[in-house]
């Protein structure tokens, strides 16, 4: 009787509320699903503070609360970015969460500022890669990084927030932080891509899928693979499309540029990931910079080796030699080597595959890293 009395309290109990802050409703949909079904089935009323667009009925029917936020993303102007933070002053005070939950540097400055005019609450607050801040070192490049970390350092004097890194790298940037923790990457559900018998005949197929910007290598894996088809048989497929909203994309017509050169093409959208993976010998990822690169785990669990640079994000995936090739940063020359080592053994590929699907299993499954978080949350 007296376990049905304690079951029975703890349904009456209020259901704490935790509200996500992020800028789209696609990222959120693609990247943190799986971790808001756990704090949904962990009893939070869980609320989405995003940029609503093609995924709100997907959100609504997951039982979660759309607070619609207009921003515009590459607006960095005073009074866009006040307007922003009033609006998510606003929709805080509103709806009293117990927990929130910024992801991304623009949201965690923004969403850390509402949060703190808002009322103290506890709060997390996830770097998910440092990007073009950390990758320039211009003077004004470097005065923006000074006043994100000393921001940061503000947002970080309440002792109920936690913040937390996709790799130790970014991790060292911000010794000063008191509450911090490495979580690497997110999750992807280990039966969601599933490895498949490699092509053991040419062409050998790299795939890279993600967003279309220029930090992420595509001119210089393009230039490689160029350089790699005078020895052996290979292509490249870059799949993924413009983002209108970062100032840094390529364009539709340059990306149909590529798609003239022999051996390259821009395949556009990518409805299912799987099929993209599925169709690949190897996946490449030549960042100048990432957080906890979710394209090179997904090629993980597809089982395919992978070309990275030797870069924080890419270097915490990629054991070079062992699961793939680590590359110095903008060198054509080992890329090519790389790829060449590759198309000239199908066993190697398949070792390499084997190890890299070991890998996403042992550290980046969804049932490896979800229950991380949501013990955080139950923790605050």
């Amino acid at each position: 009787m007296s376990q049905q009395n304690d079951t029975f309290a703890a349904m009456q109990k209020p259901r704490p509320r935790l509200a996500y802050i992020v800028t789209e409703d696609w990222f959120f949909t693609t990247h943190f699903l799986p971790l808001a079904r756990a704090a949904r089935d962990n009893r939070f009323d869980v609320i989405v503070i995003t940029q609503v667009n093609e995924y709100s009925r997907q959100l609504e029917a997951e039982g979660f609360k759309l607070a619609p936020l207009t921003a515009d993303r590459s607006s960095f102007g005073i009074a866009s970015l006040l307007r922003t933070i009033a609006r998510m002053r606003t929709i805080i005070r509103s709806e009293q969460p117990d927990i929130v939950h910024a992801i991304a540097l623009k949201s965690v400055i923004l969403g850390g500022l509402a949060s703190v005019f808002a009322g103290r609450r506890a709060q997390v607050f996830s770097l998910t890669g440092l990007g073009y801040l950390w990758i320039e070192n211009r003077f004004l490049v470097r005065l923006t990084r000074s006043i994100v970390r000393h921001t940061l350092k503000l947002l970080g004097a309440n002792s109920r927030t936690t913040f937390t890194f996709e790799n130790e790298d970014d991790a060292r940037e911000f010794g000063s932080l008191k509450n911090k923790v490495v979580i690497g990457g997110w999750g992807i559900a280990s039966d969601h891509i599933t490895p498949m018998p490699g092509h053991r005949f040419p062409p050998m197929r790299i795939v890279y899928l993600g967003r279309m910007l220029r930090a992420k290598g595509i001119e210089l894996a393009v230039r490689a693979v160029q350089l790699a088809r005078s020895t052996v048989d290979v292509q490249l497929e870059l799949w993924g499309t413009p983002d209108d909203g970062n100032l840094t994309s390529y364009t539709r017509s340059e990306l149909e540029a590529f798609s003239q050169l022999d051996g390259i093409q821009w395949c556009g959208r990518c409805d299912d990931v799987s099929d993209a993976w599925h169709r690949a010998d190897v996946a490449i990822l030549l960042s100048d910079r990432e957080g906890m690169p979710r394209s090179l785990i997904e090629a993980g669990a597809a089982g395919l080796p992978m070309i990275a640079s030797d870069v924080p994000g890419c270097r915490s995936i990629v054991r070079d030699g062992v699961n793939g090739f680590l590359v110095p940063r903008d060198d054509v020359t080992q890329v090519v080597a790389a790829i060449v080592k590759l198309a000239q053994s199908a066993e190697l590929r398949e070792a390499m595959g084997r190890a890299a699907r070991r890998d996403f299993e042992a550290r980046f499954s969804t049932e490896k890293v979800v229950p991380r978080i949501v013990e955080l949350y139950l923790s605050l």
